[in-house]
């Protein structure tokens, strides 16, 4: 296994990119939320979010990190589990929780015309954006070019921009 360093623009890509790949409009909505139904309770809240929203994700790269691949971590226990265990988080990730929801999700923020069958709109969209998310996950240096450099800085302008309208 090699190990190159990577310069301090492409890390900062990098973490753009994880950034980007992580935050979602639960996070940016939850909090505030918590924070509000926490009452005088907002600092235990604030740390338990940060401790389980924040520091576990981070524990958890981290240690993917070090250790190689998922699977190589895994397989520290044993290896039956490292391929049940790999399996299982490839199915939660993929067919099982995040295909239906990335399609489903963005399919509900368009505004529909008219007249349009809803059926065959949503099985239009959901073929047109997959085949886009195929295409980039088949080039992921375009991904990350792609979130690193344009979604990752657009969405926390925007962050910074809705904190300070509030």
């Amino acid at each position: 296994m090699t190990s190159a360093k990577l310069t301090s623009r492409q890390s900062l890509f990098v973490g753009v990119t994880l950034f980007s790949m992580f935050f979602g409009a639960g996070n940016l909505i939850i909090p505030p939320l918590l924070g509000l139904q926490a009452g005088g309770a907002v600092v235990p809240a604030m740390i338990g979010f940060l401790i389980t929203g924040i520091g576990l994700p981070m524990l958890g790269i981290i240690a993917v990190g070090l250790a190689g691949t998922i699977r190589d971590l895994a397989s520290r226990v044993h290896p039956v589990f490292s391929s049940v265990f790999v399996a299982a988080i490839y199915l939660a990730i993929g067919p099982c929780l995040a295909i239906p929801r990335t399609s489903s999700t963005s399919f509900e923020m368009l505004q529909l015309p008219a007249g349009i069958s809803l059926e065959v709109a949503r099985l239009v969209f959901s073929v047109a954006f997959f085949a886009v998310a195929y295409l980039l996950a088949m080039h992921p240096s375009a991904l990350t070019k792609l979130l690193g450099r344009i979604t990752g800085p657009a969405l926390i302008v925007l962050i910074v921009a809705v904190v300070g309208a509030a």
